[in-house]
């Protein structure tokens, strides 16, 4: 099997449902004999190209086919698609490119469309579209910068004029940050280890963070295998940091698959203290638990719970810290996650009552003077500055504190720190840092 199979084939079972993470590994799991490393890199390559790119490829290629690019057999459409990501977003020659789309055609049993499939690509290949193509900021929104209807109405409705400036942040790659496992070594040791593994570091914006860039996977080095440093986005390391989990304390990791942030709290408490971290999916658990087992920490308890259901002893014996990194949209992650470029939204009022419902509930755990941090990987704002002027208003005991100074070009609102990946250089983020009254608890 060519990469390029493997890419259309993943491509063909992305269409049909599933996160695009899983389809690609399984895709390339199931492939015998297995494909070379440099073979797998391309076909991720074509199969992300293609997810980021998808709403602008099918615009270019819908100017030279006569039916709708929908009511093409399956197959065809992703070979199409597939072809053109690599000529038009890869600089992969266009000789190439076309011919092994033909190629392709053929090996999926659609012979009589090579013909066609040949024509399409040469010719959309030659389109060069910009954002002044489209006529209005909606249609550059979803055509241009490849979002769903909903997504794109969203931003647009939220931030105006700022939404296409958010929507090509998400085009714009993003460095590779770990953070160094304080348990095991220091910045200065483990930069000079993942040097030695021909990696390029930086400093980061604070302590024990580093910029890195890889030859290949992060987990391929010996650093990765032996727990010296995990990778994690500088926004996941920012919510960590603001929990300020302290050696001794007694801390909670409400929603902590796969467990970034939960080794971050780990090292910033020296392993000492209690580290309670739970995950609502019990297949998340054995990543969490291998994550702290290669992080060599001792003080964590994972569980597996829903974390909108009270757990009774846990409000018996309340937590110095909390951690709420509730699950959300995903809609400041979209650079990351392709696939969440066209979600339909459904759904979205019953999450924010779930993320409501966690946080309330993690309310009830919090010690008097504690300290707890609502977090969320979205830039949605009913998700973000609502829920917590909700809480606020239902909680009078609990009230809003600054957070860490954030990195520039953050928002430091009156309901938290947002975080627009084209003032940050980030993914978009939102963290909010709440304290409990010194008085009694009940």
């Amino acid at each position: 099997m060519t990469a390029r199979y493997l890419a259309v084939k993943a491509l063909l079972r992305q269409e049909e449902a599933g996160y695009a993470n899983l389809v690609l590994d399984g895709e390339l799991r199931r492939c015998t004999p297995p494909l070379a490393a440099r073979d797998a890199a391309f076909a991720a390559r074509i199969f992300y190209t293609v997810l980021e790119y998808r709403n602008r490829l099918d615009w270019m290629l819908q100017q030279f086919v006569k039916k709708p690019l929908t009511r093409l057999d399956a197959p065809v459409r992703a070979i199409l698609r597939a072809g053109l990501a690599q000529a038009a977003c890869m600089a992969v020659p266009l000789p190439a490119a076309v011919n092994e789309s033909v190629k392709l055609t053929r090996a999926f049993g659609k012979s009589s469309a090579a013909g066609m499939v040949n024509a399409v690509l040469r010719r959309a290949a030659a389109l060069q579209p910009t954002g002044e193509t489209f006529p209005d900021r909606h249609s550059r929104l979803v055509t241009y910068y490849s979002l769903s209807e909903p997504v794109a109405s969203l931003l647009e409705e939220q931030y105006g004029a700022q939404a296409e400036d958010i929507a090509a942040a998400f085009h714009r790659q993003q460095p590779t940050w770990v953070r160094v496992n304080t348990l095991r070594t220091t910045t200065a040791e483990l930069a000079d280890r993942l040097a030695q593994e021909g990696c390029w570091t930086a400093p980061g914006p604070w302590d024990n963070c580093l910029q890195v860039e890889f030859p290949g996977s992060p987990a391929a080095t010996r650093a990765f295998r032996q727990g010296d440093f995990h990778v994690q986005g500088l926004t996941s390391q920012y919510a960590a940091d603001c929990v300020e989990a302290r050696p001794g304390m007694r801390v909670l990791d409400l929603c902590a698959a796969p467990g970034g942030k939960t080794l971050t709290l780990a090292q910033a408490m020296q392993d000492q203290g209690e580290l309670w971290a739970g995950e609502a999916v019990s297949a998340r658990l054995p990543l969490l638990r291998q994550a702290l087992e290669r992080g060599g920490v001792r003080c964590a308890h994972t569980f597996c719970g829903d974390a909108s259901v009270e757990v009774p002893a846990f409000r018996a014996q309340p937590f110095d810290r909390i951690l709420c990194d509730v699950p959300c949209s995903g809609l400041g992650v979209i650079g990351k996650k392709p696939d969440i470029r066209y979600k339909d939204l459904d759904g979205l009022d019953e999450l924010c009552a779930l993320q409501r419902r966690i946080l309330q509930t993690a309310a009830g755990y919090l010690a008097p003077g504690g300290r707890l941090v609502y977090s969320t990987c979205t830039i949605n704002r009913s998700e973000n500055e609502g829920n917590i002027q909700d809480f606020l208003a239902k909680n009078p005991d609990f009230r809003l504190q600054p957070a860490h100074p954030p990195l520039p070009g953050a928002d430091c609102g009156e309901w938290g720190t947002l975080f627009l990946p084209h003032k940050t250089g980030t993914d978009g983020f939102f963290v909010a840092v709440l304290t409990r009254s010194d008085r009694s608890f009940s």
